[in-house]
């Protein structure tokens, strides 16, 4: 009964076409595989990117912050400056020796005298007289601090910047057109300025 049969046509074309799914299930497996190396290699490539990108983002915004809080820095300065100028001239205060700085407070309080004078002169008017009074304690305190100046020019043509408080080293520094001063340390500081 067995019989030794050979394949039928349809047999052969099945098996034939068995074949050709089994090796295209292959070549579909290797180039998924292949997809995913890809994809895997993509995903790490753009995490890559965009931690070089997020660190170059941080490293310009820290640059433009430290530009911003200079140009503050500068303009309160020059706003110090001015309001200093209408005083006395801020670069004459920091530049002049000592005998040049008592002279000038000498100046100064007979400039303070003159108008506490007038005041006194006008009796009728007694409010606008303790008005008037007010600014001049102001002025008081705007002198205190070039009187520091004074002493902090002194000592640096001195040499002894190591003498020197970090407040006056930084006033010094500022003098000096230093730039980031604020944030320096006296051994910086000390650096900067030549000592």
């Amino acid at each position: 009964m067995a019989k030794n049969t050979k394949p039928s046509k349809v047999e052969v074309q099945v098996r034939k076409r068995v074949a050709d799914l089994e090796k295209a299930l292959d070549d579909a497996t290797s180039r998924l595989k292949k997809a995913r190396k890809d994809a895997d290699k993509a995903r790490v490539d753009a995490k890559k990117t965009i931690r070089k990108a997020t660190k170059s983002a941080q490293r310009q915004i820290a640059e433009s912050a430290d530009a911003a809080r200079d140009e503050i820095e500068r303009l309160h300065t020059s706003v110090r400056r001015d309001s200093a100028a209408g005083t006395a001239p801020a670069a004459k205060r920091s530049t002049a020796k000592r005998s040049t700085a008592k002279r000038s407070t000498a100046k100064r309080s007979a400039a303070k005298k003159a108008p506490a004078k007038r005041a006194t002169a006008k009796k009728a008017p007694a409010k606008r007289a303790t008005a008037k009074k007010a600014p001049a304690k102001r002025a008081t305190a705007k002198k205190a601090p070039a009187k520091a100046t004074a002493k902090t020019t002194v000592a640096a043509s001195d040499g002894s910047y190591t003498s020197m408080t970090v407040a006056q080293l930084r006033k010094a520094a500022q003098t000096r057109g230093v730039k980031g001063y604020s944030r320096m340390s006296k051994s910086d500081l000390i650096s900067r300025l030549g000592g």
